[in-house]
Formats: C-alpha cells, structure tokens, sequence
C-alpha cells in the first residue's frame, strides 16, 4: 500500500470547502491536515503543524509568514500551493534555497468576481449605500446626497488580470479610463481605448482610482499623504487588492479633512477604533472580493492540482519560482511499500 501524502491546510477559503473537496483529495492518497484554530496560529504553532507534511496549502492568516526556518525544519516539504493569487506571504527566495516549489492559483474566475466586487464598492460609495442601509435600520429615513460613475474618469492602477477587467466594465457607464503600470501593454491599451499615464497624472484626474497591484516592497504604502493631496477633492479611492498599497494614517486624514470625498477598502481597519468606521463616505468590508463559492471552489482545486502535480513529478503551470528547477527538488514522495 502506499503511503499517504500529507496536506496541510491553512487557508481559510480551503478550510471552509473542505468537505467539497475531501473525496477526491482522499482518492488521490491525500491526507488531509486542517489548522481549524488558524485565527489563533503563530509562528511556534506553525512549525509544529508542519511537521511531516508534503504539501503546504495556504495563504495562512494574516500576519503568520512562512518562514526560512519554518521551510528548513520540515524535511518532507516539497510544495506550498497558494490557493490565492498573491504571495507576499512567502518568502520566495527561501523556498527556493531549499528546493521548495511554490505556486498560487489564478483562475479566469478570481478576476471576474474581484472586478465586479470592484464595481460594487465604488457604487456603494459614491452613492452611500451602505450609509442609507444603516440609517433606515435605525428608523431614519433622511436621504443623502450621492456621486455619479456615469460619464467620469476611472483610473486604474495595475492593469493586470483583475485591473483589465474592471476596465472592460466601465464601458457599460460611458467612463474614460486611465491606467498607470509598471509594465504597460501599449497594444492592449489602445485596443481598448484605454489610456496609459504616469501615476501622478492618473491621482489628478481621475474621479475613481481602483487600485489592483500585487503587494511588494515597491508597492507598500505607495499611496501616501503626496498621492492623496494629488487627488481631486471630488474623487475617491476604491483598494480591492491589498491593504497596506495604502498609507492608513494618511487616508484618514485625507478623509477627515475632506481632501478626498471618499474611499471603499476591501479589508478592516488597522485599529477597530478606527475613526471612519461611522462615516458616511466610507465603506470597509472584510476582504470577500473573491468570496464567492463558484471562484474559492475554483481557486482551491487549482492550489490543490498543484501541490499533486509536484509530488506527482509534474510541473505545474503557476510556478512563482521556476528557477527552483535548475537545482534540487526538496524530498521526492515516497514510494511506499
């Protein structure tokens, strides 16, 4: 018989399906190891669930990292397969000094569901939904004043999978769209009309800047007290990405002071005290952009085709670290009896 390849599960979208996804994981020889206190996980814990492991499932929660000591102490690591598309919570380059695959999970079906949420909560903003919501809850039926998305100016920063499709989605409301990347796709651009500025003009002209960078070094805190002042005083910020693209002590200011006429983050505060929280240009939700079930049962078996495709002796397509190839792999699967 042969022996059970071992997966640990740290992510909670993976933790939630789990029993979708049970039955054909077991069928392919897959033990399945779940973290269901994962919101109380640290460090000490982490290395002790990973212990015998094969495969590491994650995301894990904010703010546990997989570490280089973690990778070092579990011997029998030969994966960690992100059921996500970002990765800022692995260090890379550690995994590869130990012969580690690391892959995420980007299905057609994640950044269509983030850009229609994308669409939501600029609409829930601009026009104060969520704040009419409340009031009416409370027996208050005195009615606000809202903005218009029809006919504005969209800025997009990160036209990548997610940003392309938010801007394919503003031609329903008749918008201009501006986009700032790193990397620009001049032919995509023109082809669909979109146009390509530097980031300080996008943050002065447009009504709605969405932001859609992946989180790294470069990218933290990019939107600070410099770039808010350059926004119009009539414009809001929309984050769909990740939370620290923006400076949050600057934010609130920019709002308090009314520098900016509002902003819509998909992730809370970082103070549950937070002085926005009431406000009626201010909309925060938990990070479900892609909490739909549809997208996390498509983004889960990816991360777990993945993981078996490495210990399978496959190489998987979503590879963040393909120079990890040209060495030794970590630990092959054994092969049983």
């Amino acid at each position: 018989m042969k022996d059970k390849v071992r997966f640990l599960l740290l992510n909670r979208s993976s933790l939630d399906l789990i029993e979708t996804h049970r039955p054909w994981l077991e069928s392919q020889g897959v033990q399945l190891i779940g973290a269901p206190s994962c919101e109380q996980l640290d460090g000490d814990r982490l290395a002790h669930l990973m212990d015998g492991v094969h495969a590491v499932v994650g995301p894990p929660p904010a703010p546990v990292q997989l570490l280089p000591e973690h990778m070092a102490a579990s011997q029998t690591l030969q994966v960690i397969a992100l059921a996500a598309s970002g990765y800022e919570s692995v260090d890379i380059q550690a995994a590869t000094h130990h012969g580690i695959v690391v892959t995420h999970a980007s299905p057609p079906s994640l950044a269509e569901v983030v850009a229609d949420y994308t669409w939501g909560m600029m609409l829930a903003v601009a026009r104060q939904i969520p704040h009419h919501h409340r009031q009416l809850q409370d027996g208050n039926v005195q009615r606000g004043m809202g903005a218009v998305l029809w006919g504005k100016t969209l800025g997009i920063v990160g036209l990548g999978s997610i940003g392309r499709r938010v801007a394919r989605r503003a031609i329903g409301f008749e918008m201009r769209v501006l986009a700032a990347d790193p990397e620009p796709d001049q032919e995509y651009s023109h082809r669909h009309d979109i146009e390509l500025v530097p980031l300080d003009e996008l943050l002065r002209r447009s009504d709605f800047v969405s932001l859609h960078l992946r989180l790294s070094p470069d990218t933290e805190r990019m939107i600070g007290v410099r770039e808010l002042g350059l926004m119009k005083p009539t414009a809001f910020l929309i984050n769909t990405a990740r939370q620290r693209l923006v400076d949050e002590v600057a934010l609130t200011e920019a709002i308090l002071r009314h520098q900016i006429a509002g902003a819509a983050i998909d992730d809370p505060p970082e103070s549950s005290h937070s002085s926005l929280m009431d406000l009626p240009n201010v909309v925060r939700t938990p990070h479900i952009g892609n909490r739909v079930r549809e997208s996390v049962d498509a983004v889960c078996k990816a991360a777990y085709q993945s993981a078996l495709d490495v210990i399978q002796g496959r190489r998987p397509q979503s590879v963040l670290n393909p120079e990890v190839y040209e060495r030794a792999l970590r630990a092959p699967f054994p092969k049983g009896d």
